[in-house]
């Protein structure tokens, strides 16, 4: 039996960070991810006064008294958590600051944030386009223009959460209410456990529609990361496809994240699956259940994973609440069919709902010919989960056609899964060499 461990969830990585570096007492951090994520979300802090040192044991986050802005801009890259969150951090901040990102981060739209920001008090100054970085931020010190702010129900759940995740810093707290309960509602459940861990006092009202949240938080002395369920769908789908028998260690008993219903999807698949204490076993596999849609919206990051799988089963496979995707480090929707058009996997595409047509057709010796032949690239838009999941697939093909997986085609941008999994590549290469079925 095959055992592997995966990286620390980027989601709570970056969350703890955050809180760390606002909490009133030293804070050591354990699994904590290394990636470029963890690395911007480090840098940002460091410059607003916040002290990291690391030792066997993990990172010690030591934090100042008050945060204070360097008046410097800083490049987050196309890092989505940091973009949100150090934005929010404005609130509780003293003094300016700024933050730019990569040509995607500046696509990618922050306007319900900003105006929430604006409406507490906060000066932004968006340098090229309203509502999108580079910005400029002029901070608050935690004293704001009155303590409630009213949001859309269709933010984006990051939005949320940074608000939720300063919201301890704030005088007096702070209210937040929405008109509806936002998409990717397993991302502010998580935040809010998180909190809870922090010592922070809130109550939630109107069936999570608002949320009070009240001032005050005292750190942990310690706090283990459990495992990326986002990261740990990688390896699901792959034992899944390969029939591979593996344990994820230390996947984590109460990993808070939304994500780990992905293994009920390889469950339809065929896996058999057993939780036992920390690991998770795929030990046995079967055929999988009929057709069906799948819906996504509580758990997007990893449908893109879920695709992969139904490509190889026969059927036509529908994957609902996907809107998200749209605005992630890609156009993911986009990028997934783009991929597989080039593979020969029949795709359709109606508003933001897509279905996958599955079955062994596109697996046949002309079509792999086909792909030899036209030494295809498949172009990963500088999204780690894109170039992932179309790993797993390569992966799963190559072991089917039994030809080496760089003959089949390749994977663009290959060095982009160090947003999240910088050791990817290696570690998927250690799966294959050491498959047992």
């Amino acid at each position: 039996m095959k055992e592997i461990s995966i990286p620390g969830s980027k989601s709570i990585s970056n969350r703890v960070l955050l809180l760390a570096a606002i909490g009133q007492k030293p804070v050591l951090l354990k699994n904590l991810l290394e990636s470029d994520d963890t690395v911007y979300m480090r840098a940002v802090l460091s410059s607003f006064g916040v002290k990291f040192s690391q030792n066997e044991n993990g990172l010690l986050v030591s934090p100042p008294v008050y945060l204070k802005g360097d008046g410097q801009t800083h490049h987050i890259g196309n890092a989505g958590t940091v973009a949100r969150f150090v934005s929010a951090v404005s609130l509780i901040i003293n003094g300016e600051y700024g933050l730019k990102g990569v040509d995607r981060m500046h696509e990618r739209p922050q306007a319900d944030l900003f105006s929430a920001l604006r409406n507490l008090g906060v000066e932004i100054n968006c340098r090229e386009n309203d509502g999108y970085l580079p910005a400029t931020y002029r901070g608050m010190g935690g004293i704001l223009n009155g303590r409630i702010v009213k949001l859309s129900g269709r933010v984006s759940s990051q939005f949320v959460s940074a608000l939720l995740l300063v919201a301890p810093r704030i005088t007096g707290g702070l209210r937040i209410e929405m008109d509806e309960v936002p998409p990717s509602q397993p991302y502010i459940e998580m935040t809010l456990e998180i909190l809870k861990l922090w010592s922070v006092n809130f109550t939630i009202e109107n069936e999570g529609r608002s949320m009070d949240i009240q001032e005050g938080l005292s750190a942990p002395e310690s706090y283990t990361i459990p495992a990326d369920m986002s990261g740990a769908s990688y390896p699901a789908a792959w034992s899944t496809l390969t029939k591979s028998i593996l344990n994820i260690k230390d996947f984590g008993s109460v990993t808070l994240q939304g994500d780990e219903e992905f293994l009920g999807i390889c469950e339809h698949m065929g896996a058999q699956i057993k939780k036992d204490s920390e690991d998770c076993l795929f030990n046995a596999f079967s055929d999988p259940s009929p057709e069906t849609t799948f819906d996504f919206s509580p758990m997007p990051d990893v449908a893109m994973t879920g695709m992969i799988l139904s490509a190889f089963y026969e059927g036509e496979w529908k994957f609902v609440g996907l809107e998200s995707l749209r605005v992630k480090e890609c156009d993911r929707i986009q990028a997934m069919v783009d991929g597989f058009t080039l593979l020969g996997i029949k795709t359709q595409v109606a508003g933001d709902d897509v279905s996958i047509i599955g079955g062994a057709y596109w697996m046949n010796d002309d079509n792999i010919s086909r792909m030899k032949s036209a030494r295809i690239t498949t172009n990963s838009h500088d999204d780690h989960r894109i170039a992932m999941c179309f790993g797993v697939l390569r992966s799963t093909l190559a072991q089917k056609v039994k030809s080496p997986a760089e003959s089949l085609f390749k994977i663009g941008e290959p060095h982009c899964v160090a947003k999240t999994w910088p050791n990817f590549w290696n570690d998927l290469a250690d799966w294959e060499t050491q498959r047992v079925s």
